[in-house]
């Protein structure tokens, strides 16, 4: 593979890391808002109930119960975490996308020579294992097949519509 090749494939791969990473915190979101929710209205409406239905007082206790405990822990949670680091890492990576897109009209109009292309992929890449190092040192990031599908298609769409002139 030429290094021209190299250099488009890893504007891809980061376009493509972004997105997954867009849909990955906007989930995780709205699961820690479900959550959020579930706890409240079960929490606050348990006690409205307690009080007027008491012959099913067991329930209403166990329903209060849970939505406590699910309160407190739910700060151990992935959600949250999730939602900081995809949101930190798709601010840096989108600057680091802008920087390789820079490069690559330099790179596709042919300024740049193989040897400049070559130092340019690597600073490149150096930059990403940095953020990745520094986004993704307390937790990682479980792939989502499913995400990972979806964010495949939008990079396709988004490269089909943005490039598809400047392409083979």
């Amino acid at each position: 593979m030429n290094i021209q090749n190299q250099f488009w494939n890893f504007l891809v791969q980061l376009k493509a890391w972004i997105f997954y990473l867009d849909e990955y915190a906007d989930i995780s979101y709205k699961w820690e808002r479900r959550i959020n929710i579930i706890t409240a209205v079960a929490s606050s409406s348990s006690i409205a109930a307690w009080v007027i239905w008491d012959k099913l007082e067991f329930i209403w206790g166990f329903i209060i119960a849970v939505s406590q405990v699910i309160s407190a822990i739910n700060k151990y949670f992935p959600f949250k975490k999730r939602i900081e680091i995809s949101g930190t890492f798709i601010h840096d990576l989108e600057a680091l996308f802008f920087e390789t897109e820079y490069i690559w009209f330099k790179v596709a109009s042919g300024q740049l020579t193989e040897n400049e292309i070559n130092d340019e992929l690597f600073k490149l890449k150096n930059k990403y294992n940095k953020l990745s190092k520094e986004n993704l040192k307390q937790t990682g990031l479980l792939e989502n097949k499913r995400i990972k599908k979806h964010s495949d298609i939008k990079t396709e769409q988004y490269f089909n519509k943005n490039y598809a002139s400047n392409r083979e």
